[in-house]
C-alpha cells in the first residue's frame, strides 16, 4: 500500500514540476504588478499593502484556492529605493504550497519623463502534503492517519520595471535558482518562470482628461511548458471606476487542459486610498460542465508620499509668504487708521 501510493505521489509531483506552470496564475495583474515583478515596488511613491483570494475553477473538488499578502513602501530620505514583502499560499487537492520572499528595488530616471526600475527579491518555497487526506481503499492504514510530506527549496527573482506616465514594460523572472525540492525517494526541482507586461494609457478626452483606455498584453513562459499570452482592455473613469475584459491564450498542453479563457473584471478607487478589484474567468475546456468558473479579489490600501519641494517650490513658497506678510501689514495698517478716526 506505501509503495503504491508513495509511487502515485511521485509520478503526480514529477508531472506538476515538468510538464505545468508552478506559479500562482491572477487575473487581476494590472492592478498588482508586485506579484510578478519586484521592480514595481517604488515606482509610485509611498507605501502599499495588498490583499488577494482566487478561487479557481470553484465547485471542483480539489480545485486550486490561493490566498496572497504583499506590502512595500519607499525610503524616506532615498525615495527612489523601496522594500517590501510577499506570501503566497496555494492549496490544491492534497498538495499546498508557501512561497515568501523579501525584495528590494532601485529606480532611476532615464529623461524628464520615463524611468527605470531594478528589483531582486530572495525567499524561499515550502511545499506540503497530507498524505493521510488520501482517498483509499485502506482506511485503517496507520500511514495515511499520520504522515505529513514536506519539502522545502531556496527561491529568488529578479525583474526591469520602464514607465512613464502613460506607458509601462515589465520584464522578470521568479525561481532563478531552479532550487531542488527533496521528497522522499524522488528530487523536485523548481523551473524559472518568464514574464513580460506592457501596457498604454491612451487619454479618450484630452479636455477633461476623466476617461482612460489601457489595453495591455501579459506572456508567461516556463520552460518546457507551453507559453501564455493574456491580452485585457480596461476603460477607467477619474482613477476611480473601472471595468474590463480579457482573453488568455494557452497553448499546448496547458490548452488541453486550461483551454483558452475569457475574463471580465470591474473594480474601484474609493478615498484614493482604498481599492478593490475583482476578476471573473470563465474556461473554454470540458471543466465549464463541473464548474461554474474562477473568481478573483484583491483589496489595496495605498499612502501616497509627500512630495518632495524642489528649489523653485521652497523659493515660489517664500514669495507667496512674502506677499501674505505684506498684504496682512497693509490689512492692519487700514485696521488701525479705521480705529483712530473712529476716535
Amino acid at each position: 500500500m506505501k509503495i503504491k501510493l508513495y509511487t502515485l505521489l511521485i509520478i503526480m509531483f514529477c508531472y506538476s514540476f515538468v510538464e505545468a506552470q508552478q506559479q500562482t496564475l491572477f487575473t487581476n495583474i494590472t492592478l498588482h504588478q508586485y506579484l510578478y515583478n519586484p521592480a514595481y515596488a517604488g515606482a509610485n511613491k509611498g507605501t502599499q499593502f495588498n490583499l488577494g483570494y482566487r478561487n479557481q475553477w470553484a465547485g471542483f473538488d480539489g480545485a486550486p484556492v490561493t490566498f496572497m499578502a504583499s506590502g512595500y513602501g519607499t525610503f524616506k530620505k532615498r525615495p527612489n529605493m523601496a522594500a517590501g514583502g510577499l506570501i503566497i499560499n496555494d492549496k490544491s487537492g492534497l498538495l499546498a504550497r508557501t512561497s515568501f520572499y523579501g525584495t528590494y528595488s532601485y529606480h532611476v530616471k532615464i529623461n524628464k519623463n520615463v524611468n527605470l526600475g531594478f528589483g531582486v527579491g530572495v525567499g524561499g518555497v515550502q511545499y506540503n502534503v497530507k498524505i493521510y487526506n488520501a482517498k483509499t481503499y485502506d482506511k485503517d492504514d496507520e500511514f495515511l492517519r499520520n504522515n505529513i510530506l514536506n519539502a522545502n527549496a531556496f527561491d529568488a527573482n529578479a525583474g526591469l520595471y520602464l514607465y512613464s506616465k502613460n506607458f509601462f514594460l515589465g520584464i522578470s523572472s521568479q525561481q532563478l535558482t531552479k532550487g531542488k525540492i527533496y521528497w522522499q525517494n524522488t528530487i523536485g526541482r523548481l523551473t524559472p518562470h518568464v514574464y513580460g507586461f506592457m501596457g498604454y494609457n491612451f487619454q479618450l478626452d484630452k479636455k477633461k482628461k476623466e476617461w482612460v483606455l489601457q489595453p495591455s498584453i501579459l506572456y508567461r513562459y516556463n520552460n518546457p511548458a507551453p507559453y501564455q499570452l493574456e491580452f485585457n482592455l480596461k476603460c477607467i473613469y477619474k482613477e476611480m471606476f473601472w471595468i474590463g475584459g480579457g482573453y488568455r491564450i494557452s497553448n499546448g498542453i496547458d490548452k488541453k487542459m486550461m483551454g483558452n479563457t475569457a475574463s471580465a473584471m470591474f473594480g474601484a478607487t474609493i478615498s484614493k486610498q482604498f481599492t478593490v478589484g475583482y476578476s471573473y474567468d470563465y474556461t473554454t475546456t470540458a471543466l465549464q460542465k463541473y464548474s461554474s468558473g474562477s473568481h478573483e479579489i484583491i483589496l489595496t490600501y495605498t499612502k501616497s508620499a509627500k512630495k518632495k519641494k524642489t528649489v523653485g517650490d521652497k523659493i515660489q513658497d517664500a514669495d507667496e509668504e512674502e506677499l501674505n506678510n505684506i498684504d496682512n501689514s497693509i490689512k492692519t495698517n487700514l485696521k488701525n487708521k479705521k480705529n483712530e478716526e473712529k476716535k
